[in-house]
C-alpha cells in the first residue's frame, strides 16, 4: 500500500507537469466514456433492469393472432377459458386502455384510463401507498365502484390530500369510489394510449356496456396479461396454449374454422415492453463499445509518444535498482489515474447534462422515468476507467521494460534505435486498429444515412401542409340508457355538427372527421391505425368462407380531399351514404393488389366476420397512405362512412393557415359548445406527426453520426500522430536525400506513403469487418442492403482524403528543412 501511494503521488507530479497532454487524455477519454455511461444508463433502464415486480420473468403479455394478423384481440370468452381452464396461468388480466374524461377533482381532465379484471394488482404483487386496491373478492358482472388512482393524479388532482379514499369522482359520466393511491414508482408494464395510467378501473365484462351474453366472436378486449404457473418456463407455457388452442378449435369448431387461422401467442412482458427499440439500443451499445476502443488506441498512442521523451527517466530508474514490475507498475498506475480522472470528467458532465440528454430520446421509448444516476453508473465508470486504464497502459509499459539503462543513458532521450523501433512499430499497430474501428463507425453511420435519406424520398401519401388534427373521446357511460351517443346515427350526428360548425369558422379551409385508427403516423400503442377486422368476399364462390384481415376506419366525405389522398378508381363517400342507405366502403390500392389483383374491386361486397348479417359494397378505391411511417409499407385498407359506422375515438381535421395555438382553442370551444362532456386531447400538426414518427430513426442517425465523427477525427489525429513521428525519425535522411538532388515531391511520396499504407490495412481490415457487423443493423435499415456499395465504397474515399490531409501537414514540414539544418540537427 505504501508503495502504491509513492507511485500515485509521483504519477500525479508526473501528470501535473504535462498539463496539455493531461487535457487531451482526459479530454477524450471523458468523451468515450461518457457516451459509454449514456448508452448504457439507457440499455439497463430499458433493456436489463427487470421489471419492478416480484418475479417479473413469469409475467408473460398474451396475443390472439388471427387469418395471419396479429393481436386482433380477444373475446370474453376465450378470456375466460384461458383464466378458468387452461393450466398455465396463476392469475390473469385484462389490460383495456382508454382515455376518459374525469371530474370530481379540482377540474375536469382528460386522463388516461387502464380497464383490468379484479385480479389486476394481486397478479402484479402491486402495494397501494394509501387505501387498498380491488382484488378478485371483489367480482361483479359488471364495472366494479372502487377505483385507484396515480400518485400523480392525487397530487395533481386531490392536493396529496390522505382523506381522498372514500371519495367520489365521475369517469365518463359513471360514478367510482376512490380505494386507493399506488406508489410514485408504480407504472402499469404496457403501453397506454398517449401516457401513464392514471385511473385503474376493473370490470366482470359479461353486463352492460358490453355485449349479454359474450359472443365469441366479438373481439373487443385489446390484450390481456398473466402471470405464469411457477416452474413453468415460457417454452413450456406455448406448448401448453398451443393445446389449449386445438382444444377449444375442436370445440368450437364454427367460431374457428380452419382458415381463420387462429393461435395464441406469449411474450415476456419485458420484451413485449421493449421489443421495438431493442435492436436500436444494441446497435447503439456497440457503436459506443468501439468509440471507447478507439479513444484507449488514441490515448495508448499519446502514452507510448510520451514514453519516448522518459528514455532517460526509465533509464536511470534502472540503473537506482528499480524492476521492471515496478516500471510496470509506475506506468499503469498513471495510465489508470488519467483514465480516473476521465471518468470522473464524463460522469460531472452527464450529471449537469442528464435533462437536455433525456429530451433528445423519443416519448416513445419505454420506461424513460427509470433512466437515473445511481451506484450502478458509478461502478460501471470505475470498471471501465480501471480496465481501459490498464488496457492503453500495457503497451507503454511494456515499452518501459524494453529500457536498456546503458543505452538510455547514452541516447539521452533520443527516439533512435531498437527502443523508437518498437515504438514505431507499436503506433502503427495501434493506428491501424484505430482505422478499422472507423471505418466500421463510419460504414455504419453511412448506412444509417442513406437509409434516412430513402426514407424521406418515400410519399407519405398525403399532404400534411397546413393539417392540423385534434382528437375527441366519445364518454361511454356504463348505463347505455345514459348515453347520447350510444350508436352509429347519434355519433354521426355529431360528426356533422362538428364539421359544419367549424367549417364556419375564419381560417378554416375544410373539415373532415374520422376515427383515431385513421389518422396517418398517429405512433401511440392503441390508436396507431391498427384497428383490424376480419372480413370475407361474399360474391366469391371460392373465397366466401375463408376469413381475412385489414385495417378498418370511418371517415366523413371530405376525408380523403382534405388530405389530398387521391382516388384512383370509382368515387368516394358522400352527405347520402348515412345510417339508412346501403352500407358502403372504400379501399386503398393495397388492398386492391392484394384481393383484386385480376379484376376490379368496384361493385365487389366486404362481409365483416363480426357482423355476419352486413355486407358493404366496395365504392371505390384510393391511393396508399403510409398510416404506420414512411418506412413501413402500406397495408390493406377499408374505409367506413363515419355517418354509417362510427366509435368513441374521434379525430377531427381541418386545413387551415392558422397557428396551433389558435386551431387548438378553436376546436376545444366549438366541442364545449356542442357538449362540454366531451375532452380534446392531443391537438397538433400533421407534420409534427409526420416528424414524429421519424423520431427513433432520427436518434439512432444522430448519435451514430456523432459517434462516426468522433471516431474519424480520433483517427485524422493517429494518422497525424504516427506520420509526424516517422518525419521526426527520418529528418536525417530526408535532408540527405535533398543534398543528393530529391525534389520536395519525392520527399513528400517518402513522408506520406507510410501513413497512406496504413490507412489501407486498416481499411480494408475495416471493410470485412463491417461486412458481418452491419448485417446486425438490418431492422434499422430502410431500402438499403446492409452492404451497400455505394456506402462501402464512400467511406474508404472520405477516410482517404482524411489521411492524406494528416500525412500531409507533416510531410510538408519536412520539406521546409533545408538539408544544412537536418543534418545539424542529427
Amino acid at each position: 500500500m505504501e508503495n502504491l501511494i509513492a507511485d500515485l503521488r509521483y504519477a500525479a507530479r508526473t501528470l501535473v507537469k504535462a498539463p496539455a497532454f493531461l487535457l487531451v487524455s482526459v479530454l477524450t477519454l471523458a468523451l468515450g466514456f461518457g457516451g459509454n455511461i449514456a448508452i448504457f444508463t439507457l440499455v439497463q433502464a430499458v433493456l436489463l433492469q427487470p421489471l419492478p415486480f416480484p418475479q417479473p420473468e413469469r409475467l408473460v403479455r398474451i396475443f390472439d393472432n388471427r387469418a395471419g394478423a396479429s393481436d386482433v384481440g380477444m373475446s370474453v370468452p376465450e378470456f375466460e377459458d384461458l383464466r378458468q381452464h387452461s393450466d398455465i396461468f396463476e392469475q390473469f388480466s385484462v389490460i383495456f386502455p382508454a382515455p376518459t374524461a374525469l371530474t370530481g377533482g379540482e377540474r375536469v381532465e382528460r386522463i388516461e384510463m387502464l380497464a383490468t379484471s379484479p385480479s389486476y394488482f394481486d397478479m402484479l404483487r402491486a402495494k397501494p401507498a394509501l387505501g387498498r386496491v380491488y382484488t378478485q373478492a371483489d367480482w361483479v358482472p359488471g364495472f366494479l365502484d372502487g377505483v385507484v388512482i396515480s400518485d400523480a393524479l392525487w397530487k395533481r388532482q386531490f392536493g396529496g390530500d390522505p382523506n381522498v379514499i372514500g371519495k367520489r369522482i365521475r369517469a365518463d359520466e359513471d360514478g367510482y369510489t376512490i380505494i386507493g393511491v399506488m406508489p410514485p414508482d408504480f407504472r402499469h408494464p404496457g403501453k397506454g394510449l398517449g401516457g401513464d395510467v392514471e385511473l385503474w378501473v376493473a370490470a366482470g365484462y359479461v353486463a352492460p356496456p358490453f355485449p349479454v351474453p359474450p359472443v365469441r366472436s366479438a373481439r373487443f378486449l385489446p390484450g390481456a396479461i398473466g402471470r405464469l404457473k411457477p416452474g413453468l418456463s415460457i417454452k413450456e407455457a406455448q406448448q401448453r396454449l398451443d393445446a389449449f388452442v386445438t382444444q377449444l378449435q375442436q370445440s368450437y369448431p364454427n367460431d374457428y374454422p380452419n382458415q381463420s387461422r387462429w393461435e395464441l401467442r406469449i411474450e415476456p412482458v419485458q420484451s413485449s415492453l421493449t421489443g421495438d427499440v431493442r435492436p436500436m439500443l444494441i446497435v447503439l451499445l456497440a457503436a459506443v463499445a468501439f468509440v471507447l476502443l478507439i479513444v484507449c488506441v488514441n490515448v495508448a498512442t499519446l502514452l507510448i509518444a510520451r514514453s519516448s521523451t522518459r528514455m532517460r527517466e526509465f533509464a536511470i530508474r534502472q540503473a537506482l535498482g528499480a524492476s521492471r514490475s515496478r516500471l510496470v507498475r509506475q506506468v499503469l498506475t498513471e495510465s489508470v489515474l488519467i483514465s480516473l480522472t476521465g471518468a470522473a470528467a464524463a460522469l460531472l458532465v452527464l450529471r449537469f447534462a442528464r435533462g437536455s440528454l433525456l429530451a433528445l430520446l423519443p416519448q416513445e421509448v419505454p420506461r424513460l422515468n427509470e433512466i437515473h444516476g445511481d451506484w450502478r453508473v458509478i461502478a460501471l465508470a470505475l470498471v471501465l476507467s480501471v480496465f481501459s486504464g490498464i488496457l492503453f497502459g500495457l503497451g507503454p509499459a511494456f515499452h518501459a521494460t524494453l529500457t536498456d539503462p546503458n543505452h538510455g543513458l547514452k541516447e539521452g532521450g533520443r527516439t533512435g534505435g531498437q527502443h523508437g523501433i518498437h515504438q514505431s512499430r507499436s503506433r502503427a499497430a495501434l493506428v491501424t486498429l484505430e482505422v478499422a474501428l472507423s471505418v466500421v463507425l463510419l460504414i455504419s453511420a453511412g448506412l444509417l444515412i442513406r437509409s434516412f435519406s430513402a426514407m424521406l424520398r418515400e410519399r407519405p401519401g398525403i399532404d400534411p401542409r397546413g393539417v392540423t388534427v385534434a382528437q375527441i373521446w366519445i364518454p361511454q357511460p356504463n348505463n347505455p340508457d345514459a348515453n347520447p351517443y350510444l350508436n352509429p346515427p347519434q355519433r354521426g350526428r355529431l360528426a356533422r355538427e362538428l364539421i359544419q360548425r367549424l367549417e364556419a369558422a375564419p381560417g378554416v379551409q375544410s373539415v373532415a372527421v374520422g376515427l383515431t385508427t385513421n389518422v396517418p403516423f398517429l405512433s401511440n400503442a392503441a390508436a396507431n391505425g391498427r384497428n383490424l377486422i376480419a372480413f370475407s368476399f361474399p360474391d366469391n364462390a371460392t373465397s366466401a368462407q375463408e376469413e381475412y384481415t385489414a385495417d378498418f376506419g370511418a371517415v366523413s366525405p371530405n376525408y380523403f380531399d382534405l388530405l389530398k389522398v387521391p382516388l384512383r378508381k370509382g368515387r368516394v363517400f358522400t352527405d347520402h351514404d348515412d345510417d339508412v342507405a346501403t352500407k358502403v366502403v372504400v379501399v386503398n390500392e393495397a388492398f386492391a393488389r392484394k384481393f383484386f389483383p385480376q379484376q376490379d374491386p368496384i361493385g365487389q361486397h366486404v362481409r365483416d366476420k363480426a357482423r355476419t348479417t352486413t355486407d358493404s359494397e366496395i365504392i371505390g378505391v384510393v391511393g396508399d397512405v403510409r398510416d404506420h411511417g414512411l418506412d413501413q409499407a402500406p397495408e390493406p385498407r377499408l374505409y367506413g362512412s363515419i355517418l354509417q359506422r362510427s366509435s368513441q375515438l374521434l379525430a377531427v381535421f381541418l386545413r387551415t393557415s392558422a397557428n396551433l395555438a389558435t386551431t387548438r382553442q378553436l376546436v376545444t370551444r366549438t366541442v364545449e359548445q356542442i357538449d362540454p362532456e366531451l375532452p380534446v386531447y392531443g391537438v397538433t400538426t400533421m407534420n409534427e406527426l409526420v416528424s414524429s414518427s421519424m423520431a427513433r430513426r432520427r436518434l439512432a442517425l444522430f448519435l451514430m453520426s456523432t459517434f462516426a465523427a468522433l471516431a474519424l477525427f480520433l483517427a485524422g489525429l493517429g494518422i497525424y500522430g504516427i506520420t509526424a513521428f516517422l518525419v521526426k525519425q527520418r529528418v536525417q535522411e530526408f535532408g540527405i536525400r535533398m543534398a543528393l538532388g530529391a525534389q520536395i515531391r519525392d520527399i513528400l511520396v517518402l513522408a506520406v506513403r507510410p501513413g497512406i499504407f496504413l490507412v489501407s490495412i486498416g481499411a480494408a481490415a475495416g471493410l470485412v469487418v463491417s461486412m458481418f457487423i452491419t448485417r446486425l443493423m438490418s431492422s434499422l435499415l430502410f431500402d438499403v442492403s446492409s452492404t451497400d456499395l455505394f456506402t462501402f465504397v464512400t467511406v474508404p474515399l472520405v477516410l482517404a482524403v482524411v489521411a492524406v490531409i494528416a500525412c500531409l501537414i507533416p510531410a510538408c514540414y519536412a520539406t521546409r528543412i533545408s538539408p544544412v539544418e537536418a543534418l545539424r540537427r542529427w
